[in-house]
């Protein structure tokens, strides 16, 4: 367990955020906090995207291969209506 710096970036928007957070946090941790923090509203089917590839919600950063600097993609499920 050790401790990254993060860029998470909303898609949605473009806005960005730098945030400490340990490698053995899992995705669906990172979207409670985000949420919890107020950077993100609570929208069901928040996703996170490193490389390309959607975060599963029990993976942590570290199995995702996510290190100090990198930046995951925060894609909100909004749909018109």
């Amino acid at each position: 367990m050790s401790d990254v710096d993060i860029t998470f970036r909303n898609e949605n928007n473009g806005k960005e955020v730098e945030v400490t957070v340990s490698d053995d946090m899992t995705a669906d941790a990172i979207v409670r906090n985000l949420i919890e923090a107020g950077v993100i509203p609570n929208v069901p089917g928040t996703t996170l995207v490193f490389r390309n590839m959607q975060l599963r919600p029990n993976q942590t950063l570290a199995q995702a291969g996510v290190v100090s600097g990198d930046t995951i993609g925060i894609f909100l499920n909004t749909r018109g209506g």
